[in-house]
């Protein structure tokens, strides 16, 4: 076993014999960067890798969360009272028009 394992060996070594590498420098450069600034380019150049698994799982129990807090307090009658509006009138006095309730507000305050 190991005779046939030398023999592949050596076959690999020969065939191989021409190829070399010469990228060695290039690849150091960007592996290990010597300025602050490739330091800093290398570090902001790593890919980021979010798994949506946890990430929905997460949204889907801060949805549920939200729902079960604020369900109870949708419908309840002292939120839903609405006023409504009141008829308001207008007046004309000395060419203007006013509304009546604020020119009576008015009148008032000046006559005390």
């Amino acid at each position: 076993m190991d005779r046939g394992r030398e023999e592949i060996r050596q076959q690999l070594e020969e065939e191989l014999r021409l190829i070399t590498f010469t990228g060695h420098e290039r690849v150091l450069r960007q592996t290990h960067p010597p300025a602050l600034r490739a330091r800093l380019s290398a570090f902001w150049n790593k890919e980021l890798v979010i798994p949506l698994g946890p990430l929905g799982a997460a949204a889907a129990i801060l949805a549920t969360g939200a729902l079960l807090f604020y369900a109870p307090h949708i419908g309840t009658k002292e939120q839903q009272t609405v006023q409504m509006p009141r008829q308001r009138e207008l007046i004309e006095s000395g060419g203007n028009t006013y509304w009546k309730d604020i020119y009576e507000q008015a009148v008032k305050q000046h006559e005390h």
